[in-house]
Parts: C-alpha cells; sequence; structure tokens
C-alpha cells in the first residue's frame, strides 16, 4: 500500500479482528496497473464514465457485496488523457461531494519516495437532498456514480474512496457501509481498509517490494 497521510484510518483498520483480516485476499490486477485487497472474488463487469469533461470512457469495474458493505474498485481508461490528470481528479472529486456531506477528505499517497502518487482519500456521508451550486447536479452526479460503480449512495451509507490518476487512469477505490436495517449507518471498519488496501505497478511492469511485487 499504499496509502499514508490518514492517522484515523490506520486506526480504525486495526480495529478490524485478525478471523476477519485473514479471509482478505489481494487481487492483481497488472493490465490495469494497480491491486487491490477483497474479502472474497469481486464481480467483473464494464460501464461508462460521462462527466461534462469527458464525453464518454470505458470502465472497469471490480466489486463485493457483503450484507453490511460494498468494496468497489473503478478504473477509467483515460489513456488518451493522459497530461489532463488533475482537471479529471478534481471533477470527480467535485461529482463525489454532491452525493452527501463530506465528513473527511484528505491527501492519499500511494507508494514510496519518487513512485509516490498523491491523490484524494475522501468520506461521504450519502444523502440524496444535497442541495447543488446548479440545478440537475446532484442528480447528474448519482448517474455517473452509478455509471462508474454500479451502485448508488443510499441515504445514511457512508462512502469512502482513495482517488487517484496515474498514467492516463482514474482510480476509484470504493468502501461502502450501507445502512442498518434501522435506518442507521453500519460502521464496520473494512470499508475503509478496503480503500486503503490498493497499489500501483509501475511503468516498467513492477510494484514496490513492500507491496509484495516484483
Amino acid at each position: 500500500m499504499r496509502s499514508t497521510g490518514i492517522l484515523f484510518a490506520a486506526a480504525t483498520v486495526a480495529m478490524v479482528s485478525g478471523t476477519a483480516l485473514a479471509a482478505w485476499k489481494e487481487h492483481p490486477y497488472k493490465d490495469l496497473g494497480f491491486a487491490v485487497e477483497f474479502p472474497d472474488e469481486p464481480a467483473v463487469s464494464m460501464g461508462n464514465y460521462h462527466t461534462v469533461l469527458v464525453g464518454s470512457a470505458p470502465v472497469h469495474v471490480y466489486s463485493r457485496k457483503e450484507s453490511d458493505a460494498t468494496y468497489t474498485a473503478s478504473v477509467v481508461d483515460l489513456q488518451d488523457r493522459a497530461t489532463e490528470g488533475a482537471s479529471l481528479l478534481i471533477e470527480a472529486e467535485f461529482n463525489l461531494t454532491l452525493l452527501g456531506d463530506i465528513s473527511a477528505n484528505e491527501i492519499s499517497r500511494v507508494e514510496p519516495g519518487k513512485a509516490a502518487v498523491y491523490g484524494h482519500f475522501i468520506t461521504i456521508d450519502c444523502r440524496n437532498d444535497k442541495a447543488p451550486d446548479q440545478p440537475g447536479q446532484t442528480e447528474a452526479a448519482q448517474k455517473w456514480f452509478k455509471a462508474v460503480s454500479g451502485m448508488d449512495c443510499p441515504n445514511k451509507a457512508r462512502l469512502t474512496v482513495n482517488l487517484l490518476f496515474n498514467r492516463g487512469r482514474l482510480y476509484m477505490i470504493q468502501g461502502m457501509n450501507l445502512p442498518n436495517p434501522d435506518g442507521s449507518t453500519a460502521l464496520s471498519p473494512a470499508a475503509l481498509r478496503f480503500a486503503n488496501s490498493v497499489s500501483l505497478y509501475q511503468a516498467d511492469g513492477t510494484r514496490n517490494r513492500a507491496d509484495g511485487g516484483g
């Protein structure tokens, strides 16, 4: 991994029991330049990324839904827009803010030293009545999120996203705590653990030794 600079994340992840952690397994996707850990085998699908800045781009979606949480890794192929990473990253962040109330927005760093890739680590308390700056923005953001992740952001859910742009790909590593039957928010630390589990391949196809890759 991976993500640093998020002290509260490390403390929360430590709360997950050893038994629960033992079930998690790393899933490397070298062709897409990343690896991430899932608690079980993810489903694989494709989506379409459409925003004001991006007319259309393919999205690779890997997801696993549990009773209290959903884990989704979305990778948008934007290699023809590789020089526009800063703008595309901020646009994605803006769309995420329209899904609810931002409870945390930190700098994310994946990989050490000169291999470091910086992004944003965002936690959102979902609600569908978020007031936008302009009419229609909230509905557009919800539609965008469904297309890019295959899931909704329902009221009382808590969404944690590790948002990165690297070598022409936008990565959205998303853990979502789902609402409990009584309407309260489930706060399992596993969703946060998932968002922190991403690591990246370097341009030569190798990974940092600390990630277990070579």
